[in-house]
């Protein structure tokens, strides 16, 4: 099996999440409390820093996502089943 993956795509993909980090960090940590309740059973509570990191790491996907949309290359990884 052969898994063709886009750094166009990629790229793309990368900056619309590095957006949503940007624009709103809220409804993401909101998420994120919900997910680790309900699925670790911990109670997450986000410090008054969490949305400045939270739109840091957007700042990099951001970044990332431009410097990978960029780049015209396509990725082949083959899978083998014994």
């Amino acid at each position: 099996m052969q898994l063709r993956i886009h750094a166009t795509t990629t790229g793309a993909g990368l900056i619309l999440l590095g957006l949503a980090h940007l624009l709103a960090p809220g409804p993401l940590l909101a998420a994120a409390r919900t997910g680790y309740e309900r699925v670790l059973n911990v109670e997450f509570v986000p410090d008054a820093a969490a949305v400045r990191r939270v739109r840091f790491v957007g700042l990099v996907m951001l970044a990332v996502g431009t410097v990978v949309s960029a780049t015209d290359e396509t990725v082949s990884v083959g899978v083998e089943r014994t």
